[in-house]
């Protein structure tokens, strides 16, 4: 039998003062490790499972922001690392359908300008 050791990539264990309730952060590492299908599946999984609980649907979309930001510093780090490229984008882009699900098409229109 042969065990994987994942290094992880980035877990917080809280964020802005805030412990997580939730393992999401784990969840999508291990996604990283695997592949883009597997952070979509991931990304899928949990939405469908925990779309009725507020609080984890939010720690959801605060993950999905931290993970969206790492990736991104990953490609300020090297500019060269597809990986990166393509991870911030998903993470991005499940980002803004998470938003638009929550809040609506419009949900950026009434921001602030500063």
């Amino acid at each position: 039998m042969k065990i994987l050791f994942l290094h992880h990539y980035y877990i917080p264990k809280k964020a802005f003062g805030c412990t997580y309730l939730t393992n999401f952060h784990e969840e999508f590492d291990n996604a990283d490790h695997i592949g883009v299908d597997a952070i979509l599946e991931t990304y899928d999984r949990l939405y469908n499972e925990w779309k009725d609980n507020s609080v984890y649907i939010m720690e959801l979309m605060l993950v999905l922001n931290h993970r969206c930001t790492f990736w991104n510093n990953e490609i300020i780090k090297s500019p060269q690392n597809e990986k990166a490229v393509e991870y911030t984008s998903i993470y991005l882009d499940l980002f803004e359908k998470l938003d638009e699900l929550l809040y609506g098409p419009d949900s950026w229109e009434d921001a602030i300008d500063l």
